[in-house]
């Protein structure tokens, strides 16, 4: 009996670690992503998925809705990366960030669909960082970066990082900056508490859905 619970105790241990490659296509090209941990729902597991908000608005900015070449953009809470890749596929320079724990993943795929041996088929080589929100802010010092997008997708889900959220979007912005924060709405009540957060503390210029109401799209500036 002792013999059968290890090997179950096993077997579920490979199910939640499992991983599984999602092919996708955009900007002419194919993309791969792996997700990793796919039987887990720890939140750093939950990191290392596609979520829906990630394709749709990956689908966004192909169809030419931001104008995206030669533009500074950083990404909050970037995962699996997939946002990240289309972005510097269609021009941008772009930094790639998320917790440390996620980061090895993220990287993955990004080395692995931006990369063609020792070149790099973008414009500008996408950079991989690691960025907590509200922590270690000056590892990204302003006084030499203006970034022209802060993008965070699937970002709000967890409530006590709100206020840091935004603090790192705001230390990471200046007058000309747009922020672009998509969302699926999934906790109403939730999701409301994020929006007026964010009018608090920003200018918004428009709230919109995307992609077939698939995913909610805020877009501000600094106040």
């Amino acid at each position: 009996m002792a013999e059968m619970s290890t090997y179950k105790d096993r077997a579920q241990e490979l199910m939640r670690k499992r991983c599984r490659m999602r092919p996708y296509h955009f900007v002419g090209r194919e993309i791969v992503i792996r997700e990793r941990d796919v039987g887990e729902n720890t939140e750093e597991a939950i990191g290392k998925r596609i979520w829906p908000g990630g394709e749709a608005f990956a689908e966004y900015v192909e169809s030419g809705e931001l104008s995206l070449e030669d533009k500074k953009v950083i990404e909050l809470g970037a995962g699996t990366g997939l946002v990240g890749i289309v972005a510097s596929l269609l021009g941008a320079d772009v930094t790639i960030t998320d917790l440390p724990d996620i980061l090895p993943c993220t990287a993955e795929n990004v080395t692995s669909n931006t990369m063609e041996g020792q070149s790099c088929v973008c414009k500008y080589q996408p950079k991989v960082r690691p960025l907590t929100w509200g922590k270690n802010l000056a590892a990204f010092p302003m006084h030499r970066v203006h970034y022209d997008y802060v993008i965070g997708i699937e970002v709000v889900y967890i409530e006590d990082v709100f206020q840091d959220l935004i603090t790192t979007i705001k230390y990471l912005s200046d007058k000309d900056t747009r922020i672009l924060i998509g969302y699926q709405i999934r906790v109403k009540e939730r999701d409301s508490k994020f929006v007026r957060l964010f009018k608090e503390h920003f200018c918004v210029l428009k709230q919109h859905s995307i992609m077939g109401n698939r995913m909610k799209l805020l877009e501000g500036t600094l106040r």
